[in-house]
């Protein structure tokens, strides 16, 4: 199912996935006819204290994605789902201490709303005369203002100490893993963070179907379990790219093509991206699709110096193959001339980058891990129906 986009703030998309529908079912079967205030006023009240939260989640994941912004690190979107808010960005910083400040500034935001509703609720028992803790519990039943505001106060307790968590690719488990890349590096951190986070979501899910009967908390392990699965493989496969100088898988095309040449001859060997040369110096790139339109329009009898790219960038060898492919995404390239001190020495393209991820990506799961995650399931499974 695909999110659907709501709106922007900033240059930030907004999206909430379609499975929210779910919390607000969840509402109208179970809490719709609750509360002294009638079944419509606690439907109202509970519906509205269920959107509130999700604008704190919401708050919470624009935390991480401001202060990613702040590091440069670009954010796609925000998506709100019956599990939570994921914010998207283009990748986590590799120094640890970023990635400790873009983890931290969620729950940061949770513990900034707590405090700026503490004043309130102190207020309000202090008039009330609360003493004891359960005059704060049944205050948290309460459909009134009072109580909407002991209820957000929990709900934002709850989402920065759950968040904080040890658990791998939630804030704590980032921060964790930050910690371990300054001992033993990112690698190694990663696999440590990951393995001890599928541990804990595996302990969350067996929690969740003998003592907590919670759904929700079964498909947040499940999540967790997928995506630190997945974010796990794509931390070794930057490693592995890192370690590749670009230098190394460039393809020679017999020095580019000079800028006097006729389009036509840019055509032979058929239609592709040409780097444009000159003395053996880059002095431009030929793309594909011009050479193409040029000569579809009539114009085969220009030079390659008619159409050519002049706003080139180029790759030194000794770059790495992450950071090429990183800065041709950025600018939208489908390859980039690589060169050593000035002089050209080949074009590295988005065909030739896609074959080394084929080669240097973990395979899947093989028979053995498939075998060991269906004995997991079916354990968990007959734990719930018993």
């Amino acid at each position: 199912m695909q999110a659907l986009t709501v709106g922007h703030i900033g240059n930030i998309q907004i999206k909430l996935h379609p499975t929210l529908a779910l919390i607000v079912l969840w509402v109208l079967i179970d809490w719709g006819g609750y509360g002294v205030a009638g079944a419509a006023g606690s439907l109202i009240f509970s519906l509205l204290f269920v959107a509130l939260v999700f604008g704190c989640v919401l708050l919470h994941e624009l935390g991480h994605a401001f202060m990613a912004m702040s590091h440069g690190v670009r954010v796609r979107d925000v998506t709100l789902s019956v599990i939570g808010g994921v914010a998207r960005l283009d990748h986590f910083p590799a120094k640890p201490r970023t990635e400790t400040m873009i983890a931290l500034a969620g729950p940061a935001v949770n513990i900034a709303m707590m405090v700026g509703l503490a004043p309130f609720i102190v207020l309000y028992a202090v008039i009330q005369g609360f003493v004891w803790p359960r005059d704060f519990a049944e205050l948290l039943l309460e459909p009134s203002p009072a109580g909407l505001l002991a209820s957000l106060f929990m709900a934002n307790a709850m989402l920065a100490g759950f968040n904080l968590l040890p658990v791998f690719p939630m804030d704590g488990g980032r921060v964790f893993r930050a910690g371990l890349s300054r001992l033993v590096g990112r690698d190694t951190g990663t696999r440590v963070a990951v393995m001890v986070g599928q541990v804990l979501a595996v302990a969350m899910a067996v929690a969740s179907l003998i003592w907590l009967q919670n759904v929700t908390v079964l498909l947040l392990a499940v999540f967790i379990i997928i995506v630190g699965h997945g974010e796990g493989r794509a931390v070794r496969v930057e490693t592995a790219m890192r370690r590749m100088r670009v230098g190394q898988f460039a393809l020679w095309d017999m020095g580019g093509i000079a800028p006097s040449q006729p389009l036509t001859y840019a055509l032979r060997g058929g239609p592709r991206d040409v780097v444009v040369t000159d003395g053996g110096r880059v002095v431009g790139m030929l793309w594909r699709n011009n050479v193409l339109s040029a000569i579809r329009g009539g114009s085969a009898a220009q030079s390659v110096a008619d159409i050519m790219d002049v706003d080139v960038v180029t790759a030194d060898v000794d770059d790495s193959v992450f950071d090429v492919q990183k800065q041709m995404t950025e600018l939208k390239r489908w390859a980039v001339p690589v060169v050593e001190d000035g002089e050209y020495r080949g074009i590295f393209t988005a065909d030739r980058f896609g074959h080394l991820y084929r080669q240097v990506t973990p395979s899947r799961l093989s028979p053995k891990h498939v075998a060991g995650m269906t004995t997991l399931a079916n354990s968990l499974l007959r734990l719930w129906v018993r």
